[in-house]
């Protein structure tokens, strides 16, 4: 344990500290967990701090909480921020791999099996590398929570961060006083065995989407047209794009094949970036494919910079891959724009890491009793309104909110204020049942980009 000591983040004073936990029985080894505490603005705070639990996996929360610190400052006022950098993430013991040195070693692939073999190696150098998982992360939570002294506190989980905030809730409910999660990646999800499909359905949303509005559909008549072309066109022979890497500053030409394009394409649905899809299909269509190229590079750099691979391999590689039905899975990936990449992606990177044994009592649905709130947007690429929807059928004290232009953890609103106003409301009142959701549906959306 450190004591804490004063920093900042994002110019709001905070404490810094570490809270020592153990890595395995087997290592004999311990991490120090980076934790940032940002105090509530209130005199007289409230004894139940907010604890954001981010994405990936392989996400630190602590390691990004200059960036997070502004969607969470609406609640801060009465509550603190508790940013934990969860085991094998950011200063935690981090688990990183190197990033590629050229922006073109980034095509054709997320994941160079040879590069994570060495850093598997590496890695475990310093690490049992089949302690990263979420059952073993969850509990890291009551240490903290202990050595700050805080009784219960408020979780809001993003992506992975509902599986851990789900997980958190089964282990340590009494730790819980709410639990707000958005784009739900439950211990049943069993990634990636939907990932193709799922994305293409997200795509197909957006395209309707369009054709239901009068200035999307009479700038872009012909969009799912031009989806097809665009296809067409990388599918018959790889285009060369010049591009500038945001690590290096160079430019520089990179392939771009059919697969980079439907990877691209899905990393953009991810966001409010996808209201510029329209647009850029028609470039594609046209032969232009900059805008998705420089997208695909500008998204790898940002999640090498972000994701802890040992986290994210140690997570999926134990709780998911090997649940998949490969031939349903590659049954329901034939004939979409993505194919069985993902698949072979996942599959032969969870050969080269190494495999935690689970309790398979952890892959059932999460039956809690805590305070919850779970969100999913109708156009999300990768968690779908459907694993919300399986998420609450075990949660009875729970409401559920499909944001209808909402894709991976945004709302698709102009304003955050809808957004706002739901979560201060159930964290004022830990109850699902009163919480103001009509706004999601009668708040102005975000506009497709026409030009």
């Amino acid at each position: 344990m450190s004591e804490a000591q004063p920093c900042s983040v994002a110019g709001e004073p905070a404490r810094g500290l570490t809270v020592r936990v153990r890595e395995s029985a087997a290592s004999n080894r311990d991490i120090d967990l980076r934790v940032i505490v940002v105090p509530a603005d209130s005199q007289a705070p409230l004894p139940d701090p907010i604890v954001p639990l981010v994405g990936g996996p392989g996400q630190g929360a602590a390691d990004l909480a200059a960036n997070l610190l502004p969607r969470f400052e609406p609640y801060h006022e009465q509550r603190d921020i508790v940013f934990v950098d969860q085991s094998g993430t950011g200063l935690s013991n981090g688990l990183r791999c190197a990033s590629p040195i050229d922006a073109a070693e980034l095509m054709g692939t997320p994941f160079d099996h040879a590069h994570l073999a060495a850093c598997r190696d590496e890695r475990a150098r310093h690490a049992d590398l089949t302690r990263y998982t979420t059952a073993v992360a969850a509990r890291d939570y009551e240490a903290v929570l202990d050595h700050l002294g805080y009784r219960e506190a408020d979780f809001i989980g993003l992506s992975y961060g509902s599986r851990m905030g789900l997980e958190i809730a089964r282990q340590l409910p009494l730790r819980v006083r709410t639990l707000t999660i958005e784009a739900i990646a439950p211990a049943t999800f069993t990634w990636p065995s939907l990932g193709a499909p799922d994305a293409d359905a997200a795509l197909n949303t957006l395209i309707d989407d369009c054709a239901g509005d009068a200035s999307c559909r009479q700038a872009f008549p012909r969009f799912r047209q031009d989806v097809d072309l665009a296809f067409t066109r990388v599918r018959q022979a790889p285009v060369m794009v010049t591009v500038r890497d945001s690590v290096s500053g160079a430019t520089l030409p990179v392939r771009f094949g059919e697969s980079d394009l439907a990877y691209a394409t899905r990393g953009i649905l991810y966001g409010n970036d996808s209201l510029s899809l329209p647009l850029w299909f028609r470039s594609a269509a046209e032969g232009d494919f900059s805008a998705f190229a420089q997208a695909y590079v500008n998204r790898a750099r940002a999640l090498d910079a972000q994701i802890a691979l040992g986290v994210h391999f140690g997570v999926y590689c134990a709780e998911d891959v090997p649940f998949v039905n490969w031939a349903a899975a590659e049954k329901a990936a034939d004939g979409t724009h993505l194919g069985r990449f993902l698949l072979d992606q996942y599959r032969r990177a969870c050969e080269v890491w190494p495999r935690a044994s689970i309790d398979l009592s952890l892959r059932e649905p999460v039956q809690s009793s805590v305070p919850a709130q779970v969100m999913a947007g109708r156009r999300d690429p990768v968690t779908p309104s459907r694993t919300a929807e399986e998420a609450v059928r075990t949660l009875p004290r729970s409401a559920l909110l499909i944001w209808p232009h909402g894709a991976h953890g945004t709302d698709g609103l102009v304003s955050p204020t809808c957004r706002v106003a739901i979560v201060r409301e159930f964290l004022r009142t830990a109850d699902p049942n009163a919480l103001p959701l009509a706004c999601a549906s009668r708040d102005q959306p975000l506009p497709f980009r026409l030009r």
